[in-house]
C-alpha cells in the first residue's frame, strides 16, 4: 500500500497538488483520540496553506481530474457484460 500511496503522491503533485494536501494514515475504530488528533493537524494544514491556494489548486485539477474520469467512465462502458452463470 505504501508503494501505491506515493506513487498516487508523486502524480498529484506533478499535478499541482500541495503535497500537504494529501495524508494517508492507519486508524482503527478504537482510536478516536488518533483519530481527532490526525483531523486537527490536517485542518491545521488546511488552514496554514490558506483557501485561495487550496481554491487555485482545485480549479487548475479541475479539468484534468474530469477528463481522467471520463476516461475511465468510457473503457469501463467499453467492456462487455458479464455473462449470467449457467444453469
Amino acid at each position: 500500500m505504501q508503494a501505491r500511496m506515493n506513487a498516487l503522491a508523486g502524480m498529484l503533485q506533478k499535478l499541482g497538488l500541495s503535497p500537504e494536501r494529501l495524508r494517508v494514515d492507519y486508524v482503527s475504530s478504537a482510536e478516536g483520540e488518533k483519530f481527532v488528533k490526525i483531523v486537527k493537524e490536517m485542518n491545521d494544514q488546511m488552514k496554514a496553506l490558506g483557501k485561495e491556494k487550496i481554491m487555485a489548486e482545485n480549479a487548475k485539477l479541475h479539468p484534468t481530474l474530469e477528463n481522467m474520469l471520463r476516461r475511465k467512465a468510457a473503457a469501463s462502458a467499453a467492456k462487455p457484460a458479464d455473462k449470467p452463470a449457467a444453469k
